[in-house]
């Protein structure tokens, strides 16, 4: 009983961690900052792109993916941000939420992490605790957990892995072809 309600505690403080990180990135970094879907402005996320694919592994991803249409990505990098927090911090679709946040934050990772340690480190610790959530869930305090004593699917870890990828991989196949 009190190593579960240890767990559930360290999970919901993962949870708050990763949603407080999530929601500041998408509402403060994204939404509410002007410039970041204004071509005009030195905090235009097209600028961020191509600077990052100058030193990226996954350049020539950047440039076929992200770079055609920076307002698009931009806009679902930011609402993906938002709805990661939020899920998150309720725990509602945390395993399927944490597996499509894994692949934005290797994304991340993998473009970014030439430019510094606290990119490398951030990126590498969030894909961590979403490997965490994905192989645990989000505990008792959660609506995952309401609803888990209803349905079982939403425990099922195999499934969720395999929802999140094929929307990733859905959502980047059409920026290719867009």
């Amino acid at each position: 009983m009190a190593k579960t309600m240890i767990s559930d505690n360290f999970t919901l403080i993962l949870r708050i961690s990763m949603a407080s990180i999530w929601l500041y990135a998408g509402i403060l970094g994204k939404l509410l900052n002007s410039g970041f879907l204004n071509p005009s402005s030195e905090q235009y996320v097209g600028f961020t792109i191509q600077y990052l694919a100058q030193g990226s592994i996954i350049r020539q991803f950047l440039y076929i993916v992200a770079m055609p249409h920076p307002v698009l990505v931009g806009t679902l990098v930011m609402i993906g941000e938002i709805c990661f927090g939020f899920l998150t911090l309720i725990g509602l679709m945390t395993r399927l939420s944490s597996v499509i946040a894994f692949y934005t934050n290797l994304i991340y990772f993998l473009s970014a992490s030439w430019t510094g340690a606290e990119e490398y480190g951030l990126n590498l610790l969030m894909m961590t605790i979403n490997a965490y959530m994905i192989a645990y869930g989000s505990g008792n305090f959660s609506i995952d957990s309401l609803i888990l004593r209803k349905f079982n699917i939403i425990d099922n870890k195999i499934l969720w892995i395999v929802v999140g990828s094929v929307i990733y991989i859905a959502v980047i196949v059409y920026l290719t072809l867009v």
